[in-house]
């Protein structure tokens, strides 16, 4: 078989596989080491620092109409108040009820050939103190529009049924829940998305089925300063594939960082993120353990981030 037969097959055998699974909660867990709201809802705001994110991710690149994703999001953690005033001296509004709000907001878009998913993620978490801890509840309402442009195939048969050039579109609500507890060193937690049994629009007659995700990590550090750490999250997608990604992140001079994660899909991606001042990067490269390696390029993520807000100081 001519290697591009095989590109070609490829390419639909997973535009297919997209399609059918009706999850577009898969494709922006991709981003979860960047954008880790997306994973939990309950991690919204447990930063302290109001940040924003932009990302852009290109999978299989040399593979034809491959999919392409755009992501950004938002989140803050509502009236923060410790900060350095202009003496120097720390400023604190102690613990009050409307520090414990976490707010998030991401869009999305994502193309896959004929495919194209667009959405909108608004996240409200509450961060219960602990000793020396927190525990953070948080629920997200979503709203996603998918559309499958059948203009874009070009079968051999002209007139083919199932390759139909009809243009459809719909769009879906949801909400996910989920619970977080961190602490300086210590953070895990677990999610439910997809809580609501919609019919499923893409297989009329059945119900979309929700995802489930365990996460979790320990951070190593020495002096109080973080110099490595171990993050693993397990998703159980729409009741039926089990999938996990191991993440192993070393910290440079606290704030640069390099990761290398190993994907239960059969991949292995690498990471770079480098802060300077309030603005971090991130480069990401993921490639392929199986045979498909040979006909492409891997998938590439460049990710732009800032911290918009002021720090909180004592990390809780």
């Amino acid at each position: 078989m001519k290697p591009f037969r095989i590109i070609i097959m490829f390419t639909f055998s997973t535009l297919c596989f997209t399609i059918q699974a009706g999850g577009q909660d898969h494709v922006t867990m991709r981003f979860s080491l960047l954008h880790p709201e997306l994973l939990n809802p309950a991690i919204a705001g447990s930063a302290y620092v109001p940040q924003a994110c932009l990302s852009y991710m290109k999978q299989w690149v040399g593979i034809p109409q491959s999919p392409r994703t755009l992501m950004a999001s938002a989140s803050i953690r509502i009236g923060n108040y410790d900060f350095y005033n202009p003496r120097q001296l720390i400023h604190s509004s102690g613990l009050k009820s409307r520090e414990r709000v976490g707010l998030g907001i991401a869009i999305f878009s994502d193309s896959n050939g004929p495919v194209v998913s667009r959405g909108f993620y608004g996240t409200y978490a509450y961060h219960i103190p602990l000793n020396h801890a927190r525990l953070s509840l948080g629920i997200t309402g979503k709203a996603e529009q998918r559309i499958l442009d059948g203009t874009l195939f070009q079968p051999t048969y002209p007139g083919d049924p199932v390759l139909s050039d009809i243009r459809e579109s719909f769009t879906s609500p949801n909400a996910d829940i989920g619970a977080y507890y961190y602490s300086a060193k210590l953070f895990g937690g677990a999610s439910v998305h997809n809580i609501i049994p919609l019919e499923d629009k893409i297989n009329p007659g059945s119900k979309v089925k929700p995802d489930l995700v365990l996460h979790g990590g320990y951070i190593f550090s020495s002096f109080g300063k973080p110099n490595m750490e171990i993050n693993l999250n397990v998703r159980y997608l729409d009741l039926n594939v089990l999938e996990y990604d191991l993440f192993l992140r070393t910290y440079i001079r606290e704030i640069h960082w390099i990761a290398i994660s190993y994907k239960s899909y059969a991949a292995l991606a690498f990471y770079l993120g480098l802060n300077i001042r309030d603005i971090y990067l991130a480069y990401s490269f993921e490639t392929s353990l199986s045979s498909i390696v040979r006909y492409n390029m891997g998938s590439h993520g460049i990710h732009l981030g800032i911290n918009l807000g002021m720090r909180r100081l004592n990390g809780l």
